[in-house]
């Protein structure tokens, strides 16, 4: 891949992409653990956060709460397919998309997002009744987060 151009889009366009996918990836990791219970419930602190900064991704968790309550295993990756197909749609559409993935998955950012997300989850899991954290108050701990050492 060039730098400057992959096909007919530029850098700049790519890495505007890259960002907004990271920042729907951030969203939908702290939404993570409300799709492991027996039913997902969005805190109203939750709903309020999603309605400001993601309308549409609201509108879909809505409708995968009242669709998917039978399969949680699979309603957080549908919403996690759900938002790469609406975040990206453009670079899927022209033929980018590839490249907006592989530039994301090797973005620090992303490495971080992923490598906070098992242990948030698992956090969550064994302190179910602590109040769930604001956006800000996660993305604050996950850009904190430092992993100790391979597991």
């Amino acid at each position: 891949m060039s730098w400057k151009r992959q096909g007919d889009v530029s850098y700049a366009v790519v890495a505007k992409a890259v960002e907004k996918f990271i920042d729907f990836e951030a969203l939908v990791y702290w939404l993570r653990p409300l799709f492991r219970g027996a039913k997902v419930l969005l805190p109203p602190h939750v709903t309020l956060e999603l309605k400001q900064e993601s309308p549409s991704l609201l509108e879909f968790v809505s409708r995968e709460t009242l669709a998917a309550d039978e399969d949680k295993s699979r309603s957080w990756q549908r919403l996690f397919n759900w938002g790469k197909d609406h975040v990206l749609s453009q670079a899927k559409k022209e033929g980018w998309l590839d490249c907006v993935l592989r530039q994301a998955g090797i973005h620090p950012r992303h490495v971080r997002l992923v490598d906070y997300s098992a242990p948030w989850c698992k956090s969550r899991r064994v302190n179910a009744a602590l109040p769930f954290p604001s956006l800000r108050q996660w993305q604050r701990d996950m850009e904190g987060y430092v992993r100790a050492g391979r597991e």
